[in-house]
């Protein structure tokens, strides 16, 4: 498959020209690149790669042209509002002045058919003037895992998995190892990178070797031919790094993962499979999952408000997952996954549904859901569309494996059959642990810190040991309890008051449990049931809670805390 290029030139804040010499050999300008997919070379092919709300407006022009040797589609004109700017009427209330002036800008592109491509060359707003379907996305990233310097990184910018939509954007002006930003290997997804550009033959270092600036995301900023020969071969270059070179090591686990855009087309495919799933008896590869907004308020969740497909909300104390698809189970199934992105789940305090303590959260955002699709690995997780590598999905389960085949310091009584709930549990397994332990299940420690209050732990183990069980329907909900675990632990660390706050629960118990607040905590353990299962292994965990794990475990370990995960059996 041929991939079109897009470039765009003349951005701002990048400079004009790179190694000008007399007759412009050797001249570069720095640039934003596009590669376009699912287009072909041919004018036909290009002009179908325009965004058709510019392509067909007056105020723009649309030809053919010639790069060189290679067939090329030309589009320019002026994107903006031709009536007054929308904030006329307050300027002139504030002032009395009546002005009259718009908002305006002048956009350009070049779609160029190179093999290898076709890549656009923007100018201006030109970026707009491109469907967003055809963008090919992470093209920038994966030409820069495979050409910066990873120890002269100037930005990385990632979204962080089970978080609040996080993005985090870390900037060293000078340049630092990619190693100083901290990056996770397991669940950060890398959106951005700048940094210095590597050995390349490209125009501006013909003459002589130089260090260049490049900024990759979907796009790729960097400094590409002024004269037509030139900016071919720049982009015949760019073609065979992306094409035939290995990622950089230090940088190849940014390729492992990574989110899809709504534009791509692999999401249309993946929601279709979502679709069928959420039509299905019994949701299929679906599951519920606590959205990370929520996380915080689940100890104070008695119930939760449903609005899904009606006018009315309905309320139930413990949520199913069949309390979801049940309410869209008359819709056509096309229809279904929109009626979850319109309606809300809603956590309550009481069990009549009265005191809110969330927020609306839409539907859709409490549905994890796993599909292979063609030879890829994707999963759907708070309402995004997620690939996963073979090596990463490699590394992490032979890491969670080993986790899991680390014998039990402690070993964990089975689930009986009479205990409905996890007090139940916690309270009678405390009896059972040889050397005294306590349950403290559902006694929370207020700090400063954390004025909300968090749980220490469900037990407490006869060394100071800090035990965190969940009992769930799936392994959906399991990474509030990964995340849980890391807080309390921090907390624990970090805030005398909190040590002493957990010793004054633990002596509301009463006993004689040998805890000293002046010692850190230095052991946490994961006990974990699944109703469905007889016992739990890293198989049956769905890959976002073995991300969530794994993140955990990294995090405390990097604490010198040791980590230790055991099923509990039914």
């Amino acid at each position: 498959m041929y991939y079109p290029t897009i470039l765009a030139v003349g951005c701002e804040g990048w400079g004009p020209m790179v190694g000008v010499s007399g007759d412009s050999t050797g001249a570069a300008r720095r640039s934003t690149l596009y590669r376009l997919i699912d287009t072909e070379s041919s004018d036909d092919g290009l002009r179908g790669a325009l965004a058709d709300y510019y392509a067909s407006q007056e105020d723009f022009t649309v030809e053919s042209a010639q790069i060189g040797d290679v067939a090329a589609i030309a589009i320019w004109g002026i994107v903006g509002k031709k009536d007054r700017a929308d904030w006329s009427a307050t300027f002139r209330s504030l002032t009395g002045k009546d002005v009259n002036v718009s908002n305006r800008a002048a956009a350009g592109a070049i779609f160029i058919g190179v093999q290898g491509g076709p890549y656009v060359v923007t100018y201006g707003m030109g970026h707009l003037l491109i469907d967003p379907s055809k963008i090919d996305p992470g093209f920038g990233l994966s030409f820069s895992i495979r050409s910066i310097e990873p120890d002269y990184i100037r930005q990385v910018t990632r979204n962080i998995l089970d978080s609040r939509a996080r993005v985090d954007r870390s900037t060293v002006p000078g340049g630092q190892s990619i190693r100083g930003f901290g990056i996770e290997y397991y669940g950060e997804v890398v959106s951005r990178l700048a940094g210095t550009l590597g050995s390349v033959s490209m125009t501006f270092n013909k003459a002589q070797p130089k260090k260049v600036g490049i900024a990759a995301a979907d796009s790729l900023k960097i400094p590409l031919g002024v004269r037509p020969a030139d900016l071919i071969d720049d982009l015949r270059e760019i073609t065979r790094v992306t094409q035939t070179a290995s990622p950089v090591p230090e940088l190849g686990f940014i390729d492992q993962i990574r989110a899809l855009k709504s534009s791509n087309k692999q999401v249309s495919q993946l929601e279709s499979k979502l679709a069928r799933a959420i039509a299905s008896a019994d949701g299929g590869p679906l599951a519920l999952t606590l959205p990370a907004e929520c996380e915080e308020h689940e100890h104070a969740a008695n119930s939760y408000r449903i609005k899904i497909a009606t006018d009315r909300y309905e309320v139930v104390e413990d949520l199913e997952i069949s309390h979801v698809l049940s309410r869209v189970a008359s819709l056509p199934v096309e229809d279904r996954l929109d009626a979850l992105r319109s309606g809300y789940i809603q956590m309550c305090s009481d069990a009549e549904g009265r005191d809110k303590v969330s927020r609306q959260v839409k539907a859709h955002k409490w549905l994890a859901f796993e599909a292979p699709l063609e030879s890829d690995h994707y999963f759907y997780h708070q309402g995004r569309w997620f690939e996963v590598g073979d090596n990463y999905l490699e590394f992490l389960r032979s890491r969670l494996d080993e986790v899991f085949a680390r014998p039990a310091s402690i070993p964990l009584p089975k689930w009986g059959s009479g205990w409905a709930e996890e007090e139940d549990y916690n309270r009678e397994a405390a009896k059972l642990i040889p050397g005294g332990a306590v349950c403290l299940d559902r006694k929370k420690i207020h700090t400063k810190q954390h004025p909300h209050g968090i749980e220490a732990c469900d037990i407490i183990g006869p060394n100071n040991e800090l035990i965190h069980v969940k009992r769930a329907s799936s392994s959906a909900p399991l990474s509030h309890l990964f995340a849980q675990g890391w807080t309390a632990i921090d907390a624990l660390r970090s805030d005398r008051e909190a040590r002493n706050k957990l010793l004054e629960r633990i002596k509301e118990k009463g006993g004689s449990h040998p805890y000293d607040p002046s010692i850190k905590p230095k052991k946490l353990i994961y006990g974990i049931a699944i109703k469905k299962d007889a016992t739990v292994s890293r198989k049956n965990l769905f890959t976002f809670s073995q991300v969530a794990l794994m993140r955990a475990i990294n995090a405390l370990e990097n604490a010198d805390v040791d980590v230790e995960v055991v099923p509990i059996p039914q």
